[in-house]
């Protein structure tokens, strides 16, 4: 274990490690459908079966997998990207 200025540093093998990767389904705006509880849960359900098959294939390391569920009215959802200053560190060289 290495010692950095009286604190203990873990071993880079002690640090969590978390992949995540987001996918978002959206339903087009002024799509008259209605989506009822069941369907929405088969299709989780079909979804998490699908990762689960590949993770092992291409993610071996991974001991478990968390899913989150969320089913929401996004009446107002905005991402911003803005550029920042231009620095040395920030540039390739």
């Amino acid at each position: 274990m290495l010692i950095t200025m009286g604190v203990p540093m873990p071993a880079d093998t002690d640090s969590p490690r978390v992949l995540r990767l987001t996918f978002e389904f959206h339903v087009p705006r002024g799509l008259r459908v209605n989506i009822r509880n069941d369907r929405r849960f088969t299709a989780v359900e079909a979804l998490i079966a699908a990762v689960q098959s590949l993770a092992g294939q291409v993610f071996p390391w991974a001991s478990k997998m968390t899913v989150r569920h969320e089913w929401s009215y996004a009446w107002w959802d905005e991402t911003v990207e803005r550029e920042l200053p231009t620095t040395e560190k920030n540039t390739p060289k």
